[in-house]
């Protein structure tokens, strides 16, 4: 990395570090693009460099200590071929993290609606690993792709749910996705039986 490219690391980071204690502080909607800039020592011109807007800032944040939520959290997490547990497993990381962060999440989640993207990339590799433990049970790919796609609507659903009175830490949250699941908990259970 050049020195340029340093001091514009750098620079982001400052923003990052001033926006984060500003939204804790004072909450997203109440903190501006100047009052951001004023905390990191930046023009307000500089921020825009940096960030389109503070939606922009907002996303990056929060999709950084949600990365950083699940890196920490999957090692602790004991492997586990059902994909049903696998999914639970996740739900019990983010669900807290959404609840944690409901302001940024709400926002979010409204910008999604009207662009698209809900943290798309953590969610495809997500699917991906619930279709690939229905496919080392032995269902066809197609299969496994749909039941996959299946248990990820049913957590969308469960998320929405939650979402508007920020419930994500009431404990019948991940029992409702259990037995949302069940019908694909019974499915692969019964490949893994058929595979015997």
């Amino acid at each position: 990395m050049n020195r340029r490219e340093q001091q514009k690391a750098n620079t982001r980071a400052k923003i990052k570090t001033a926006a984060r204690k500003a939204f804790h502080e004072f909450g997203i909607e109440a903190t501006t693009t100047r009052e951001i800039s004023r905390l990191s020592n930046v023009a307000v011109g500089t921020f825009f460099v940096h960030y389109a807007d503070k939606l922009e800032l907002v996303k990056e944040i929060y999709f950084d200590d949600m990365d950083e939520a699940l890196s920490s959290s999957v090692g602790q997490l004991a492997p586990t071929s059902s994909p049903a547990e696998y999914l639970i497993q996740i739900a019990k990381i983010l669900f807290p993290f959404y609840s944690d962060y409901i302001e940024s999440t709400r926002h979010i989640v409204a910008d999604s609606i009207n662009h698209g993207g809900f943290h798309t990339q953590q969610m495809q590799s997500i699917s991906q690993g619930v279709s690939k433990r229905f496919a080392d049970a032995g269902i066809d790919t197609k299969t496994a792709q749909l039941f996959a796609e299946n248990m990820m609507a049913n957590y969308w659903l469960v998320f929405m749910e939650c979402l508007p009175k920020n419930e994500f830490s009431n404990g019948s949250v991940i029992e409702r996705l259990e037995g949302l699941n069940l019908p694909f908990k019974i499915s692969f259970e019964n490949a893994l039986q058929a595979k015997r």
